[in-house]
Formats: C-alpha cells, structure tokens, sequence
C-alpha cells in the first residue's frame, strides 16, 4: 500500500511538470488541447489546473478558440507574479535580465566592472546588482537565479577550471559567492550550454532543436549540446569543449594544458593574431596594429579589405573542420553559431561551414542538417540563464504546492 502511495504520488508530480511545460511551450492554451497533446484524460488535466492555478503558477485568460474551433478558457503561467533572473558574466562587464517563469525577459541592464582581475569582489558586485533587482522590483516574486560563466564549470567542486586570457578566474568558488545572503535557489551553468538551452527554449517547437549543437565562437570557443531535448553535460557538466579539441598535437600550449587547441586557430582571439601578424609583415589594410578592435575587423570584412577577408576566411574554415568532427560524433540536427565570431559577417561564415561539411561528410548525413546563426536578438547565453532557472522553478510545482497548503492552514487558524 505504501509503495503504491509513493508511485502514485511520482506520478503526479509527473503530470504536474509535463503540464507546465506544455503551457509554457503553447504560451496559451485550453484545457483540451493540453489534453490532446499530454495524452492525459480530461479530468487528470481538470485537477492538475485548478492546483496551479490555486497555488498561483497558471492562471486563466478568458475565451480563446480551443478544440474543434469551439470556444474554450486559456490558461497560460503567471508572469506578472513570478519571475526568474539570469546573468552573464564575460570579459569587462555583466548582463542580469528579470524574466518571467515563460523566459521572457522584462528587462535587461547591463554593467561594466573589472571582470578581467579578480572575479571574487566581481561576483560580490554580481550578487550585490542581484539584490538590487529584486528591491526595485518588491511586487514580483523571484525564484530562481542561474549566471552562465565563461570556460568549463566543476559543478560538484564549484570551481571554475579555466578561462582562456583570464588567469584570475581559474578555481572560483562562483556558485557560493553568488549565493551568499540570496533567499532562492542559486545555479551555475557554463555561457555555451545556457546558449545552446536558449535555442531550445525559444525554439521548443522545432523538431530539430532537440538534437541540436550550439557553438559559442567568441574569445574562446565553446559548445553545448542538447541531446533528445536535454541538455548534454558529461559526468562532471563539463561536457563541450568543443574548443578544446587538439588539431595540432605539437601547436602552441592552451590554457587547458593541451596543445594546438582549436581555439587558438579560430577564436577572435586568433583572428586578431593573424591580422597583427600580417601588418607587422607589411601588408596593405585599412586596419591598424593597435585598433584590431571587432568593430574595426568587422567593417574591414565588410568592405572587403584583403587582409580581413583572407584571415576570417582561414579562422572560419578552421571552425568548419572542427564542426565537421562535432558532427560525425555527435549526428545534431541542427547547429547554431553564435557569439562576435559569427557576427562579423554571417554570410561569409556559412558559406565557409556549409561548403566544408558538403566536401567533407557523406551526404545522407549532410543534408539532414540545419547549419545557422544565431537569429535571438539578445544573447543567447543570457536568455538561456534565465530560461534554465525557469525550467529549475518548473521542475519542483510540488514546493508551490506545499507553500499553498501552509498559507491556506494558516489563513484558517486567524479566521478560527
């Protein structure tokens, strides 16, 4: 009898997710629908609604067309009330957004801070922008926060393990200093993962976003992966160090202690390198040694300087090769890159990936493969932080659930 009490209440619990996801995927939906696409029979649905929406995660809409054309009340989560934060940490400065339990964001700042010295005293300022939020905002009731950082992530050490350029990171307790004096839930998640869950996220509907790799091609070179939907993390969420892989096993030492890293041939890193490298050799650019800036590569790209062309050309069809690898290991549906390597001219960068992958993987695999850059217009990264801690929020209805019950009891000892 016990084990059947236990099973039954799995089972709820369950049922209670999957609702909640299914609405956060419909944004609107009826009570039919949920029905039709969960497989649950009507009165199952009936029940699991009235509990979010008494505890206060769903609420009702109003008319909407529902099932067959007929009229039906939405439902959909309650925004307005609760809300989840996200941060980004990177080089120089930090994003924080406040978004709803559906991912959408409310609001974005964003703060410049020494990031590059020591992180410790940059994450207090981290926590401290936290706080802050949260005063400015007393009427929504945030429950969860999730900051991507730069470079694998020792989950159970809680220790950044290194960042490429960033020796003050390497070994930072980042999940115990953000935390520190925050009433909610705290993650930590690496800024390629929490991209490539935002492609998910904000793509659910797409069938080729549950198999799916994301490339973050920035100072470093990053990679998530989404596997049936889940996000890929590896025995200790270190998982995608896509960057990391040797092409060069006697090339330049990495800060990972390996050699001939792919990141050191097609980072933004190395394409500054092979621009400075060519004007000290006295090539002709419009680029000046010293100004290598990306706003400065990306307008010489654009315009067709010879030295611009020719090192992104060479940086992107080193990431092709690396791609190439990613996808005979992997099979991904689709793969989305993104970050400033991406940005500087989107169209030269595909065109470099896609002709390599046609010239280099057998073309049953190929041509099953969606290959695209970034279309979210804020940083992926960022809105993945944020998605992340409203799947963390989600994931646990029953503590909604709980508190409910204990409110409802206390309410009837004062009327008593």
């Amino acid at each position: 009898m016990y084990q059947t009490s236990v099973n039954q209440e799995k089972i709820q619990i369950i049922n209670r997710v999957l609702i909640l996801n299914l609405i956060r995927q419909e944004g609107i939906c009826s009570r039919a629908t949920l029905a039709k696409l969960s497989g649950l029979r009507q009165a199952t649905i009936t029940n699991i609604i009235g509990e979010l929406i008494h505890c206060g995660l769903v609420v009702e809409t109003g008319l909407i067309s529902g099932e067959r054309n007929r009229r039906a009340i939405g439902v959909r989560l309650n925004d307005e009330r609760f809300k989840v934060i996200g941060v980004r940490l990177a080089r120089g400065m930090f994003d924080i957004s406040l978004a709803g339990l559906s991912g959408k964001p409310y609001g974005i700042w964003e703060h410049r801070t020494g990031m590059e010295g020591n992180l410790p005293s940059s994450l207090r300022a981290v926590r401290s922008a936290i706080q802050n939020l949260m005063r400015e905002h007393p009427d929504d009731e945030v429950l969860s926060v999730c900051a991507a950082v730069p470079g694998p992530y020792h989950e159970e050490e809680d220790r950044l393990l290194f960042v490429t350029g960033l020796d003050g990171w390497k070994g930072c307790a980042v999940q115990r200093t953000l935390s520190e004096g925050l009433p909610m839930p705290l993650h930590v998640i690496n800024d390629a993962n929490a991209g490539a869950f935002a492609q998910f996220w904000h793509n659910s509907g797409d069938a080729e976003a549950q198999n799916m790799v994301y490339i973050l091609a920035g100072q470093g070179i990053g990679c998530g992966m989404l596997v049936d939907g889940k996000l890929l993390l590896g025995q200790q969420s270190i998982a995608g160090e896509f960057g990391h892989s040797s092409i060069s096993f006697d090339g330049p030492l990495c800060a990972c202690g390996n050699r001939g890293c792919l990141e050191q041939y097609c980072s933004v890193s190395a394409l500054r390198e092979q621009i400075a490298e060519q004007l000290r050799n006295g090539a002709s650019s419009c680029l000046r040694e010293g100004f290598i800036t990306i706003p400065a590569i990306t307008q010489a790209v654009r315009i067709g300087d010879r030295v611009a062309c020719e090192a992104y050309r060479r940086v992107c069809g080193f990431l092709a090769m690396g791609i190439v690898s990613l996808i005979n290991q992997l099979n991904p549906g689709k793969i989305v890159i993104g970050d400033q390597l991406a940005e500087i001219h989107p169209g030269i960068l595909l065109d470099t990936v896609k002709r390599t992958i046609e010239n280099s993987v057998n073309p049953l695999i190929s041509r099953n493969i969606a290959v695209e850059v970034n279309r979210l217009e804020e940083s992926p990264s960022l809105l993945g932080a944020a998605a992340y801690a409203a799947q963390q929020a989600l994931a646990n209805p029953d503590l909604f659930l709980a508190a409910s019950a204990r409110n409802l009891c206390a309410h009837s000892r004062e009327l008593a």
